[in-house]
């Protein structure tokens, strides 16, 4: 048998779903894997073109300044995984956003503890927002957070000490 026809018998080989193992992550390997996932974050950056590993790699670590060294691995798809030294880098790093990469969106988020990784969500990112040229009356924590929930989910409303809003804007 030749090489051509070994490699056409190969890819023509299919498993039944009673043949198709599955495997079920189960005690100390669960566990183990659950740790590893508390350190990491999951990005993608909306970029139409391929962002290579080793152009993103500098520029992250220069503007994000972690304390503890950040590994970055490709899956491929513009999808990346940012494994922390510090979890307290990973949370300033979360909190810290919107980042970018090259003038694109660079959305982060914790990876999910089921299901392949590169099928993560990234269509939310956060953003702080100002609303500008509201009335005086209208400066306080629940008017703020009803006009900021017509825009999307609002996180957190900053105020003063006695919950009012005054200012140039909300």
């Amino acid at each position: 048998m030749d090489t051509d026809e070994l490699i056409k018998r190969c890819r023509s080989i299919r498993l039944s779903e009673e043949e198709e193992g599955k495997v079920a992550f189960q005690g100390r390997m669960k566990t183990k894997g659950e740790k590893i996932l508390t350190s990491c974050l999951v990005g993608k950056v909306l970029l139409s073109r391929e962002v290579k590993l080793e152009r993103l790699k500098a520029p992250l670590q220069q503007v994000w300044r972690t304390r503890r060294e950040v590994k970055i691995e490709s899956l491929g798809d513009n999808v990346f995984m940012f494994k922390f030294g510090s979890n307290e880098d990973k949370r300033r790093i979360l909190m810290g956003g919107p980042w970018h990469f090259d003038r694109a969106l660079t959305v982060l988020t914790e990876p999910s503890r089921i299901g392949d990784i590169k099928k993560q969500d990234f269509s939310r990112v956060s953003f702080w927002v100002q609303l500008h040229e509201v009335p005086l009356m209208c400066m306080e924590k629940e008017t703020a957070a009803e006009l900021g929930a017509a825009i999307g989910k609002v996180e957190e409303v900053e105020t003063d000490s006695s919950g009012e809003c005054i200012g140039k804007f909300l």
